[in-house]
């Protein structure tokens, strides 16, 4: 299979952009608005075990260096 160069070279402005998404029938993602998820169960259970375990770790870490323990 032989991999074929395509030249773009004719988008050179936002217009052309818009004209090129919309003849190859693509979507501006850009334009797009994007919903967060929502973390339920067992996974928000799980970042909140990591952001306490980091914590920790990070409190530890600063007695270390400054020799409490």
């Amino acid at each position: 299979m032989e991999h074929r160069k395509i030249d773009y070279s004719f988008i050179k402005s936002q217009s052309d952009w818009d004209k090129f998404l919309k003849s190859e029938g693509l979507h501006d993602y850009e334009k797009i608005r994007v919903k967060r998820a929502k973390v339920k169960g067992w996974v928000k259970f799980a970042f909140w075990f990591l952001r306490a375990y980091v914590t920790i770790m990070v409190v530890i870490i600063a007695l270390g260096f400054l020799h409490i323990l």
